[in-house]
């Protein structure tokens, strides 16, 4: 029964991970606001986890405490930093793209655990790395400068979510702490705090970068719920109810994403945990290529293979720094 539970996690983390994923990047072709996409993102979370919360009873969220705020805020900073350049990266190159990059994570998160703290690792760790550091490079081959720009954004994105990790489990979700399990969040409480701090915080980027553009569209463009979006990648007339429900259903997938990966984190083991997300990965960047037709060359097409086998370097690593 609970292997069957595992399974099903799974499968839902996979789908809905592969819808938010592709249904961003088909928004994004036609309404290029990366930053506004980000924004409405942690808006549906926290909406949905208040409304699971408090509104169906699911779990009681908790009243918001200093201990509760010094624990959510630094996330809300790095998934803002994060989630925008995912954005931006997704909005200028295809999803395959953006997330074979992502699967440098265990080159950095090596390199930061190494200089940062000292950790040595085996020789065997090192050597996994070459082929999924090879296998980004063949599979991002491509001369184009919007593929360097998204290269940029990725890697970036990338970077923050390995620091991230770290400094989770570092310092904030250390289970050595004193009072660690009295303080605790559970996985709806800490979508919530981190999503609408983000919300929140993230209102004064989206109102500078888009949010001043799009609110002072002239009036008749909203009056028939039909605009013209332009953009680097199409300029056509795109229904209004359209673009609403592409970011419904963004956002609800989204967050189902995110409360799927908590949980999956809690109820399994970090190496078991890793094994599920570089499943994940490697049916979200197939997802991808299929759902848009996408067209590989060769050397590309060995890359993502490569990428693919020398993922498995993330489990290696997780079970040395365990």
């Amino acid at each position: 029964m609970a292997t069957m539970k595992f399974v099903v996690l799974c499968i839902l983390w996979y789908a809905s991970s592969a819808v938010t994923n592709n249904i961003g990047k088909q928004l994004l072709n036609q309404f290029n606001y990366p930053v506004t996409l980000t924004w409405v993102q942690f808006g549906f979370v926290g909406l949905y986890c208040l409304t699971i919360g408090h509104g169906l009873g699911y779990t009681k969220l908790r009243n918001p405490s200093k201990i509760i705020l010094r624990t959510t805020l630094p996330l809300s900073l790095f998934s803002i930093s994060g989630h925008v350049l995912s954005s931006v990266a997704t909005s200028i190159v295809p999803v395959s793209f953006v997330h074979t990059v992502k699967a440098l994570s265990p080159l950095f998160t090596v390199f930061f655990y190494r200089f940062g703290f000292n950790v040595n690792y085996s020789y065997p760790v090192y050597i996994s790395l070459f082929p999924l550091t090879i296998g980004v490079m063949l599979a991002c081959s491509s001369s184009s400068t919007a593929s360097i720009i998204g290269l940029i954004f990725a890697l970036g994105s990338t970077i923050i979510f390995v620091a991230q990790n770290i400094f989770s489990k570092k310092l904030l979700f250390n289970n050595d702490h004193p009072g660690y399990e009295k303080h605790k969040l559970d996985e709806l409480n800490l979508s919530f705090y981190s999503s609408s701090l983000a919300f929140f915080l993230m209102t004064p980027l989206w109102l500078y970068y888009e949010g001043f553009h799009l609110i002072l569209r002239p009036p008749t463009d909203y009056n028939t719920l039909s605009f013209t979006i332009n953009s680097s990648n199409s300029n056509s007339n795109l229904n209004g109810w359209i673009v609403s429900f592409y970011f419904w259903l963004n956002g609800s997938t989204h967050f189902a994403q995110n409360i799927l990966a908590l949980s999956i984190l809690s109820y399994t083991s970090p190496v078991t945990y890793s094994i599920a997300s570089l499943v994940k990965r490697i049916f979200v960047i197939t997802a991808s290529i299929i759902w848009f037709g996408q067209k590989t060359t060769f050397i590309q097409g060995i890359g993502i293979v490569l990428t693919f086998g020398g993922s498995e370097s993330e489990i290696d690593l997780k079970k040395h720094i365990m």
